[in-house]
């Protein structure tokens, strides 16, 4: 099993850049467990250097039952939109409802969407950080706080033209920070929830923080300092159509809000109408240091 890098002494700063959200006191409060996770110095710590849209294939893909449903197309549940199978437990309820619209984006101007968000990771625009503390065993562990952060500056590329493993970047106390308390990691897999985080990228020519919300990082450590996993999340649907509402210059606008108008599968309002679509962002991560200096 590949070893994460480590770094120490992080507690007291995170403590303070903490997302201060209702979901993330809970899951700072309510974690997996009840233990407490006293070797904050020992950490773990990985960038993401890849990240793409997971595509459901044959009714599977990878990703959560974010609301506890098992959502039929047409049914009551999920405001009829359908659930998928997780590809390796064969368990129902898996919410993805954009990925049914990444066949259409790949066929008009939003197929270089995917192309912008690795443009925006190979520049340091978008640098996710997963941050494990307290692992005393990367295969087994009852009790890891995990802390999913953003810092900034240019990362150096490998030769395979994404981030070159153990580097060290700057942790930035103004960008948004989401912890989760007591999760743990089975059969080297780690799960957290429920997070809050910001995931800013470009779409067209627009620069916006989407807000994933009731969110689930799942964590596969590798070989060799190749980790994979997913993150996943609802979104509003509101923020989307915001963006593309009234742009004359976006032929698919009407096409993106008629979709999330009728794929919104979270969140029901009095009404009945979902407000919320559920998105599952796939990611490779390597190895790497934070520092916390000024």
């Amino acid at each position: 099993m590949g070893s994460l890098l480590s770094r120490s002494k992080v507690c007291l700063l995170l403590a303070l850049v903490a997302c201060g959200s209702a979901q993330d006191d809970k899951a700072a409060d309510d974690g997996v467990n009840d233990e407490v996770c006293d070797e904050l110095d020992v950490t773990q710590v990985a960038v993401i250097s890849e990240m793409w849209f997971a595509r459901p294939e044959d009714g599977q893909s990878n990703g959560v039952n974010l609301d506890g449903l098992d959502s039929k197309v047409g049914g009551t549940a999920g405001c009829g939109v359908g659930d998928l199978i997780d590809p390796e437990t064969g368990e129902s309820g898996v919410d993805n409802a954009f990925g049914a619209f990444l066949p259409v984006l790949e066929m008009t101007e939003g197929a270089a969407l995917e192309v912008y968000i690795q443009d925006l990771i190979n520049s340091g625009e978008i640098l996710v950080m997963i941050e494990m503390e307290d692992v005393d065993d990367e295969d087994e562990d009852t009790c890891v706080n995990v802390n999913l952060m953003r810092t900034a500056g240019a990362p150096t590329l490998g030769t395979d033209g994404l981030i070159a493993s153990h580097q060290t970047f700057q942790l930035d106390p103004e960008q948004p920070t989401s912890r989760v308390e007591g999760a743990q990691i089975q059969e080297a897999r780690l799960s957290a929830s429920p997070m809050v985080f910001s995931m800013p990228f470009q779409i067209f020519d627009i620069h916006h923080a989407f807000t994933m919300q009731d969110a689930t990082l799942r964590f596969d450590q590798g070989r060799h300092g190749k980790h994979r996993g997913f993150l996943t999340g609802g979104v509003d649907i509101q923020e989307i159509i915001s963006l593309v509402d009234g742009r004359t210059d976006i032929d698919i606008g009407p096409m993106i809000i008629s979709f999330v108008e009728g794929q919104a599968d979270l969140w029901p309002d009095e009404t009945g109408q979902c407000q919320g679509i559920s998105i599952v962002f796939e990611f490779n991560a390597t190895p790497a240091f934070i520092y916390e200096g000024p």
